[in-house]
């Protein structure tokens, strides 16, 4: 016998409310609903309602539907920038990997521009977000905290706002490459970034000028941020390729504030004949991009887990308590320098690094 087919319609819906399809934008009308599964508006209709009637949607005193909590597992946001990046990729793996483990769902969301309003929905939405931020109007932080819902800001530090924060590279450990380039004899040691100005960024900027300051050492800063969810790629290479060209590009000793910068101040070295690692030591402040597949490999700081920050806060989540009792900030204790061909080339391959500790 032929199933319904507002049946089959209902059967689909439900599993797009498990999956979490709906939690961003909510559920569509009938007439959105008959379009997307192509059906009757009828048909959508008497779907609907068996799917309110076996409980999994309730609806509103204004006539809207929505989701009943309580009937899915719960559902976890990672919120981050639509322009790709090996940072949420990286996220994305770990959360996936854990979403098994502890039996959540987890849906990748994005958003397109710093106040694109999917931010502030899908954290109201979801029962918990894990978010990326780039730079957010000033605006947003208290209407965010005002949302009711738990999330959790990643690889930027918001605990000043009250929000927890999963900090794996606090800017405090850019000293520890800056020992590493003065152990090898540099009394300059000159900067390049590209990236826009966060929080992040020009703490670890700061944190070379501080270090230069306390050891009495000289050192320029090029830097040309890029605008938001721009390529960092191409305008670090033309920086340092229009330098060299110009005669000023002196550097023996340079600091990379992101591994993009680093890549292509290397190319753009290596192009003009100058060798990264023996007339030039390089380093970089962050692991995100495999700095040892780089030839030359790339000293840098070491890679940090994430695991363990985010099974404490996921262990929390699941626990369903109203107000996050943990730190403000979750960030590594230490974290080593891993020393590679960029600094001392006769290292050789990526199974020969070694790795400093202080």
């Amino acid at each position: 016998m032929r199933r319904s087919k507002h049946i089959t319609a209902a059967e689909r819906l439900i599993r797009r409310i498990q999956n979490g399809d709906y939690y961003v934008r909510g559920i569509p009308s009938e007439r959105e609903l008959a379009e997307e599964i192509g059906v009757s508006r009828m048909t959508a209709r008497k779907a609907v309602k068996k799917v309110l009637d076996d409980g999994h949607l309730f609806r509103l005193p204004n006539g809207r539907l929505q989701i009943r909590s309580g009937n899915t597992r719960p559902q976890i946001a990672l919120l981050a920038s639509a322009y790709p990046s090996t940072e949420t990729e990286g996220w994305n793996i770990n959360l996936s990997k854990l979403s098994r483990e502890f039996d959540f769902l987890l849906r990748p969301v994005y958003y397109y521009h710093n106040d694109d309003p999917v931010i502030k929905s899908t954290i109201e939405r979801f029962d918990c977000t894990f978010f990326l931020p780039s730079c957010l109007p000033d605006n947003l932080i208290p209407e965010l905290k005002k949302c009711g819902k738990p999330f959790f800001i990643l690889n930027s530090d918001w605990s000043r706002f009250g929000m927890p924060s999963i900090l794996l590279f606090p800017p405090v450990f850019v000293n520890k490459l800056m020992d590493h380039l003065s152990s090898l004899g540099h009394r300059r040691i000159d900067c390049l970034n590209v990236q826009p100005d966060t929080g992040v960024i020009s703490d670890r900027i700061g944190q070379w000028k501080s270090w230069n300051d306390g050891h009495g050492f000289k050192g320029r800063l090029f830097n040309e941020p890029i605008a938001p969810y721009t390529d960092p790629y191409p305008v670090a290479y033309n920086l340092v390729d229009r330098l060299i060209s110009r005669g000023k590009f002196d550097t023996k000793a340079l600091l990379c504030i992101s591994e993009p910068a680093a890549l292509a101040a290397m190319c753009a070295m290596i192009d003009h004949g100058i060798r990264p690692g023996k007339d030039v030591s390089v380093c970089v402040a962050g692991t995100g991009m495999r700095p040892e597949s780089f030839r030359p490999s790339l000293t840098s700081l070491n890679g940090v887990d994430p695991v363990p920050f985010l099974v404490t806060c996921i262990k929390w989540i699941l626990k369903k308590n109203r107000r996050w009792t943990g730190p403000l900030l979750l960030q590594p204790e230490n974290i080593d320098v891993n020393i590679r061909q960029s600094t001392v080339p006769e290292i050789g391959n990526i199974n020969n690094s070694k790795t400093k500790i202080k």
